[in-house]
């Protein structure tokens, strides 16, 4: 069984990767008050789709850093 915090550092990569891909979709899409696409003047989305990649990054390296495919050997030496 999977312990809490592996559990935890997945479903919240998870949540941040669909704001960050939401976000950019925002961005993307931004249009201004007269109607005309204008990606510039919706910077803030683009700062949350970024910072929410990075966070997203964070949980994927953090699950992966906790637990390494290599076992350790102990030597015992006399």
């Amino acid at each position: 069984m999977k312990s809490l915090a592996d559990i935890l550092s997945w479903i919240i990569g998870a949540i941040a990767f669909t704001i960050a891909m939401w976000q950019l979709a925002v961005f993307v899409t931004f249009r201004d008050p007269h109607g005309i696409p204008d990606m510039m003047a919706g910077i803030n989305h683009l700062l949350w789709a970024i910072v929410a990649a990075v966070g997203a990054c964070a949980c994927v390296v953090l699950s992966f850093i906790r637990h390494p495919r290599v076992q350790e050997e102990i030597h015992i030496t006399r």
